[in-house]
């Protein structure tokens, strides 16, 4: 039996007003209406979508302090570790984050726990393993938060701890060097919703800034970005979190960087999902192609090799990997 859509009723005249002021059917108005919007300016930026309606990044809470921590590091040649979570938006984030990072010349490695062996989130066993191989600065992506043991045990190793999180806080936060979160107690941030790939966006954006001494970023690095939006739209969708304003621009021009300008690890990755031929490519292919082919690498306790798919820039380790992480997946369902 066919399904029968029925639109709930609204006050005419203010459908047709919003309708008038933002230039829409009198039936979008209504679905607007529906969706909570009714000024005709946020009826428009929803509609719209454009990358403008991107906050400044330097608005985020914590991001100044952490893109300037960052970038003293790749300045000073310090080792950086980029310490994300194993799901598909850590390993977004942290290929994201370990990108800009790379780069701006930065002497940066990246480190994903293993979900079956030590857990979820900063370890003090792994902390103490980048201490010693020479890591000086630890910057998580998705994870991190609830660390206050962990971040106690980074500070007694002589390390910089940034955190960078957008999951839910204890009344306890931790004693680290910076803490860039959406939500972070004493800020206002209009938008709370980030998932982690969309906080590391931001920051690579913040860095590329600081690397700029401008908020107008480098030619070089603005290409970079709008590449990047892809990963951000991945962990984004992947993550499932609500698909309203950042989270709506992120996701929009994610899926065309993603269409016209993939890195080689995602255009490998499309290939074995067979979503490579699509002239367009929307929020679906993400969530119900991609994203499980990168989660059971993670799941199956291998997120670092879908971080080394999504940073590589050798076009066989690249085929190499996609190939593997789409047998995983295969594997995972029988």
């Amino acid at each position: 039996m066919a399904k029968r859509w029925r639109i709930h009723s609204h006050d005419p005249e203010r459908i047709a007003a919003l309708a008038r002021a933002a230039e829409v059917p009198a039936v979008v108005a209504q679905l607007l209406i529906c969706r909570g919007i009714h000024d005709p300016r946020q009826a428009r930026a929803f509609l719209d979508c454009k990358l403008t309606g991107l906050r400044d990044p330097q608005e985020l809470p914590g991001v100044a302090r952490a893109a300037e921590l960052l970038h003293a590091a790749v300045q000073q040649q310090q080792r950086i570790v980029v310490y994300g979570d194993y799901d598909v938006d850590g390993v977004s984030g942290t290929s994201l984050l370990w990108q800009c990072l790379k780069l701006l010349g930065g002497d940066v490695g990246y480190y994903v726990p293993h979900r079956l062996e030590e857990g979820y989130g900063l370890n003090c066993e792994a902390l103490q393993t980048l201490a010693s191989q020479g890591a000086q600065v630890i910057v998580t992506v998705d994870c991190g938060i609830a660390s206050v043991a962990e971040a106690a045990r980074a500070r007694e190793l002589g390390l910089q701890l940034i955190i960078t999180d957008h999951h839910e806080m204890a009344d306890t936060l931790p004693d680290a060097t910076a803490i860039v979160h959406p939500r972070l107690p004493g800020t206002n941030y209009p938008f709370g919703g980030l998932c982690g790939a969309g906080v590391a966006f931001k920051l690579a954006w913040a860095l590329c800034q600081c690397a700029s001494q401008s908020t107008r970023v480098s030619p070089r690095m603005k290409d970079f970005l709008l590449q990047a939006v892809a990963l951000a739209a991945l962990g984004t969708v992947a993550d499932v979190v609500p698909l309203v304003d950042e989270n709506r621009v992120l996701v929009r021009h994610g899926l065309l960087s993603l269409r016209e300008s993939p890195t080689l690890g995602l255009s490998m990755l499309l290939k074995v999902a067979k979503c490579d031929t699509k002239p367009q490519l929307s929020s679906e292919d993400i969530a119900f192609a991609l994203a499980p082919r990168i989660n059971a690498a993670g799941r199956l306790g291998q997120a670092r090799l879908a971080v080394e798919l999504l940073t590589t820039t050798n076009a066989a380790r690249a085929a190499e990997l996609a190939e593997y992480i789409d047998q995983l997946n295969n594997s995972r369902q029988s």
